[in-house]
């Protein structure tokens, strides 16, 4: 076991090694994400559009003097697709003098294809950008700072500005990159029939979640009190469990080292190790989270811990009427906090030849209209504060729950730290084995967050001597 671990350090500094060459070299970290895309048809017409999208950005109709400008989605599907036309649409009718030329791009290619197009000088005017990217682009100097666009806007106020705020600081120079447009919040989403049979309180904090897990179990039924995700994707999400649980909001300390160590993150920790198999599935270990949402629409998990997003399939298995989500919980400091790990924000690339259209683009698709609409119909919650009072949103409980706790001015937000490079790779790579061990019992819970600590540490000193301080 000892070798074991010294070998998972020396290939974590080689790693930091690469993330420290990533710093110094985006171009080399462009040509890294640029590479894999699909040989089916949708896909080969996505790319086409987004290849040649440069050809249509920047045009100016001779007859009518339209200015034309590219919008790319970085998810696109047919429901995203459908609405975003729509919304198109009415902007234009309103806008007579730009037509936007939209360029749907699949998930799974968008990074890559938006670094080709940074490298290649043929990025699109604007685009759907993740917050985790971000970093990367802000380093390239290849988005458009909107501060000064922001001075004019009327409905700028309307903005949630916690997460404008979480934008800016992705940016060492706090200027502000983008605007938020949707959010997806983290939940528990809890089955109220089974909680209901089993005479469970609806808990209302994570230590009550555990002790539900436990009652809830009834393994003649085939029933688990909590399903956890154990396999992609693991680490991150009990990193929003755990500081949900502690109430901190800073994920370093004033000295730059991570508070991810901290006792109440070790205790939550091993309070799930302990119930591990026991009141959650042996499967866990390598589930995901298609596995995890399942093992609960499938009524064999009494409780899990994913996001909104999950919403409609939940609603389509098991009817709105035989599920609930709790948003927030109290915790060890007697707050309630959102632990976001970000929003999809929309921003304006700096090869645009009229980032003031593109602007004005953007600013329709987060102002309340476009805003409304859009999340509406991907079921995700608006980053608007006059959306966050439509009547559709009351009407689907667990995101008006989510806009209650954000428009509450006592709930706190803590951002997961994505805009320290490598945090990404720590996650994909490192931590999933390490909480995987915790869980088998081969690692103490106090053994592994103090290593997590040390890495992350690490990264932001790296960060902050290549990137921030510069």
């Amino acid at each position: 076991m000892r070798l074991e671990i010294k070998m998972m350090k020396e290939i974590r500094k080689m790693k930091r090694r690469k993330i420290t060459a990533l710093l110094l070299s985006c171009t080399m970290a462009a040509v890294l994400f640029a590479g894999c895309s699909s040989g089916s048809k949708d896909s080969a017409d996505n790319n086409a559009a987004a290849d040649s999208s440069e050809t249509e950005s920047g045009k100016s109709d001779a007859a009518g003097g339209k200015v034309e400008i590219s919008f790319w989605d970085n998810n696109a599907d047919t429901v995203r697709t459908e609405i975003f036309k729509q919304i198109i649409a009415e902007f234009e009718a309103e806008n007579p003098d730009i037509k936007v030329n939209f360029v749907p791009v699949p998930a799974d290619q968008a990074k890559s294809k938006y670094d080709v197009a940074i490298q290649g000088g043929t990025a699109p005017d604007c685009g759907i950008v993740s917050q985790y990217w971000m970093s990367d682009f802000i380093i390239q100097n290849a988005l458009v700072p909107l501060d000064d666009y922001l001075a004019g806007w009327a409905d700028a106020d309307q903005q949630l500005e916690v997460f404008q705020e979480s934008i800016r600081d992705m940016a060492p120079d706090g200027k502000t990159y983008g605007l938020a447009q949707t959010v997806t919040i983290p939940a528990i989403w809890y089955n109220t029939n089974i909680l209901k049979e089993a005479n469970i309180q609806v808990p209302e904090d994570w230590d009550e979640i555990i002790t539900a897990a436990e009652k809830a179990t009834n393994k003649e039924k085939g029933i688990y009190g909590f399903s956890l995700r154990g396999g992609a994707g693991n680490s991150q999400q009990f990193e929003q469990m755990m500081y949900q649980y502690s109430g901190i909001t800073q994920m370093f300390d004033e000295d730059g080292k991570s508070t991810i160590n901290d006792p109440a993150h070790v205790q939550l920790l091993d309070s799930f190790a302990k119930i591990y198999n026991v009141y959650t599935p042996e499967s866990d270990i390598t589930n995901g989270a298609t596995e995890m949402i399942s093992a609960f629409d499938s009524g064999s998990a009494a409780m899990i811990f994913h996001n909104l997003g999950s919403y409609g399939l939940h609603r389509d298995t098991l009817g709105a009427e035989n599920f609930d989500s709790l948003v927030t919980l109290n915790s060890k400091k007697d707050t309630k906090v959102i632990v976001s790990n970000g929003c999809m924000g929309v921003s304006i690339f700096n090869n645009s030849k009229h980032p003031e259209e593109a602007f004005k683009f953007i600013s329709y698709l987060c102002e309340k209209n476009g805003s409304s609409k859009f999340n509406e119909k991907i079921g995700q919650v608006p980053c608007n504060k006059e959306a966050l009072e439509d009547d559709w949103v009351a009407k689907a409980a667990p995101i008006k729950e989510a806009a209650d706790a954000l428009l509450d001015e006592n709930t706190e937000l803590a951002t997961l730290p994505i805009n320290v490079i490598g945090y990404y790779d720590l996650h994909q790579n490192v931590l999933v084995e390490g909480f995987q061990n915790v869980l088998l019992g081969n690692t103490s819970a106090q053994e592994f967050l103090n290593d997590w600590a040390d890495q992350m540490t690490q990264l932001k000193a790296e960060y902050d001597a290549n990137v921030k301080n510069k």
